[in-house]
């Protein structure tokens, strides 16, 4: 798993933010002013 090794990440910690990242922008799709940059703060502090 060539992604999990380059972002240096455990498959468990990578499934739980992606789900996250999932049901938030989920929740966005149908309510529009609730977490407006949740998805895309969590994307870019990824690497920090």
């Amino acid at each position: 798993m060539k992604h999990l090794k380059d972002n240096n990440i455990s498959y468990l910690k990578h499934w739980k933010r992606a789900m996250k990242i999932s049901i938030a922008s989920f929740v966005h799709a149908w309510i529009p002013n609730c977490l407006e940059y949740y998805a895309s703060n969590q994307l870019k502090n990824a690497n920090h």
